[in-house]
């Protein structure tokens, strides 16, 4: 049905250019441009492999025409179409110069805007300021993210003075929706609970209308949306219980989101799901929700497979390899360290250095902690010495300049390898490493700006001195390793958390017997 659709409109589209040819009248030539880019429009929508090509030709054709009929002469024409060109540039922009082509979109939006106004056509002036939304909303992913939001919210929240829940309910619901999804956005850089709050409110009052029943399509992406605002939102607040409302909300999407029916919806609201399971792990039930988090993995992997979604399939498998890494700290410790590394070299085999040197770095450093934690139970030395290889790896990517926290991140987990590895080998060399390490780390986890981070690189750097104590200068290493576990103790002890903190005091009583 699509290719024969998509076989009628190339004709419609050679009958429009041929009356072209033979047309003479600027006006009539420029309604058989409108009618060429309706046409260009339509085409890019269902034949996605020339959505590229068609789409350009659509801007071009209504390009074409606006230079004839034009705000003055034609108003009401050049609003039309204006706002076509927005939504042109706005389907282009999803597959070549996001940016550019946004910001294209959100001058066509503006100057339809200029007729559309809110006393003269209400219903117009909702659509196009939904549109202009959405269009600040792309732009808000490649750039001045908070900025765009806020401008996406603004607008949204204009076209909700037309679109209310009882004039118009459709148009109510999708743009409750959308200011959702701006709102969530907003929360990845500023005021997470307060914009995750709002968020959750936008996707319920849209899903008063976007029922199972009447919309279940809608229903089901409005669900999902709101089971990720739970999830962020259970990052900074209430951690167990707003996971749990996210894993309702990602299990109500399933109910129309199938494997049959919709398998691409499936295996995102299946990825979605295994990471709500997983950060409800680490709070409750850790075995459990982590088989369930790995479950949900596996299904959407049913999907997400390495020849037809290779980006999504690596995202998918570094969550998998995660799961099986926080798994193994309460169960099976060798066999799931195994299992998640060998779930991070799948990601690896699409996220390399030069496709995708962020994702590359994050997993590289995901790929190091699964080793660090088998070397605990297997080939210490052998597995200690791949970790601090896959760390290396991170930060050719994850440098001091370019990404500050990222570095410090690994810096100290590449600390713990080359401490760990000191116990067995080289005492004094792999000492010194271990505490070089956690130096660097310390240049961004500050004691103000991030003491929980601070207190832990400051634990480690002092086992990395009691360790280096047993080889070399005794009496300074034991001195500078008490140092640290003090900085490490203080802060925990302001930080109230007795817990980590009685682990310190433990390490603390060995050095100790090793220094008395």
């Amino acid at each position: 049905m699509t290719a024969k659709k998509a076989a009628l409109i190339k004709k419609t589209i050679d009958a429009y250019s041929l009356a072209l040819q033979n047309e003479q009248d600027p006006t009539e030539r420029s309604r058989i441009q409108e009618k060429i880019a309706d046409n260009y429009y339509e085409l890019a929508l269902i034949k996605i492999e020339d959505r590229r090509y068609a789409m350009r030709k659509a801007a071009e054709a209504y390009l074409e025409s606006l230079s004839i009929r034009t705000l003055d002469d034609f108003p009401i024409d050049f609003t039309r179409m204006q706002n076509n060109l927005g939504a042109a540039y706005q389907t282009l922009a999803e597959v070549e110069d996001k940016t550019e082509n946004c910001k294209k979109a959100i001058g066509a939006y503006l100057d339809a805007l200029k007729i559309s106004t809110l006393d003269d056509f209400p219903m117009d002036y909702a659509m196009t300021q939904n549109n202009l939304g959405n269009a600040y909303a792309t732009l808000a992913e490649v750039e001045d993210k908070a900025e765009n939001c806020k401008k996406a919210i603004g607008v949204y929240l204009d076209a909700l003075k037309i679109s209310t829940l009882d004039d118009f309910p459709m148009q109510y619901a999708t743009t409750q929706n959308n200011l959702g999804n701006a709102y969530r956005t907003l929360a990845e850089v500023e005021d997470k609970a307060e914009n995750c709050k709002k968020a959750i409110g936008a996707y319920l009052d849209a899903l008063k209308i976007r029922t199972l029943d009447d919309f279940p399509m809608q229903y089901a992406t409005t669900q999902n949306n709101l089971g990720t605002a739970y999830k962020t939102l259970a990052e900074v607040e209430d951690k167990a219980e707003n996971c749990k409302k996210a894993i309702g909300a990602y299990l109500d999407a399933l109910k129309i989101s199938t494997l049959d029916d919709f398998p691409m919806d499936y295996a995102m609201t299946q990825n979605n799901l295994g990471t709500a399971y997983q950060t409800l792990a680490e709070v409750e039930d850790k075995a459990e929700n982590c088989k369930k988090a790995i479950g949900a993995y596996q299904d959407a992997l049913k999907i997400r497979t390495l020849d037809d979604f290779p980006m999504q399939y690596a995202t998918t498998q570094n969550n998998l390899g995660n799961a099986y890494t926080t798994l193994a700290e309460v169960e099976d410790k060798a066999e799931n360290c195994k299992k998640a590394i060998g779930a991070y070299q799948d990601a690896l085999k699409i996220s390399t250095l030069d496709d995708f040197p962020m994702d590359y770095a994050m997993t590289q450093n995901n790929l190091g902690t699964a080793y660090q934690t088998l070397a605990e139970v297997e080939d210490k030395a052998e597995n200690c010495k791949k970790a601090i290889g896959a760390y290396q790896d991170a930060l050719k990517i994850s440098t001091l300049d370019d990404f500050p926290m990222d570095y410090a991140m690994t810096q100290n987990n590449l600390g713990t390898a080359y401490q760990t590895l000191a116990e067995v080998e080289d005492r004094a060399t792999n000492g010194q490493r271990a505490i070089k390490a956690c130096e660097e780390a310390l240049k961004i986890s500050t004691i103000d700006q991030f003491p929980m981070d601070y207190a832990e690189t400051q634990s480690i750097l002092g086992s990395a001195y009691k360790t280096l104590a047993e080889a070399e200068n005794r009496i300074d290493n034991c001195r500078r390793a008490r140092q640290a576990y003090g900085q490490a103790i203080e802060i925990l002890t302001k930080l109230n958390l007795p817990g980590i903190k009685k682990s310190v005091e433990d390490k603390l009583s060995e050095l100790d017997l090793i220094c008395s």
